[in-house]
């Protein structure tokens, strides 16, 4: 499974306040964020080939978790052809600092790169 996360900010840019001074901002524990995916596999919708709108949940959901802390998933699903879309809040015992961020489906497990900034 090959994975990339994205993490959905509106007027703000999520990362430490040095990323971009002024601009950027950690997320804080308890907050939901929207993280974007591939790779994730079938959905209880079947995909429609050639479909330009996609839809369909992962069950079960995937596992996630933040700084090695398990998340509340409270939306895995596909939202467009190859996209999924993971509405996780950020555990409220995350501790500060960059995390990682990691989801497991199936028992097959994300690469360990991608990375969350946490502050209290």
């Amino acid at each position: 499974m090959h994975v990339q996360f994205f993490v959905d900010r509106t007027k703000v840019i999520a990362g430490p306040t040095t990323l971009y001074p002024g601009s950027s901002t950690p997320d804080k524990p308890g907050k939901t964020i929207v993280l974007y995916a591939n790779g994730f596999g079938p959905t209880t919708v079947p995909v429609a080939s050639g479909s330009v709108n996609q839809s369909g949940t992962l069950s079960p959901l995937p596992v996630v978790q933040i700084g090695g802390i398990a998340a509340n998933v409270k939306f895995a699903g596909l939202v467009s052809p190859g996209e999924f879309q993971f509405n996780v809040v950020v555990p409220p015992t995350a501790p500060d600092g960059i995390q990682t961020i990691a989801a497991t489906l199936n028992g097959v497990a994300t690469q360990g790169n991608a990375l969350i900034a946490v502050q209290h």
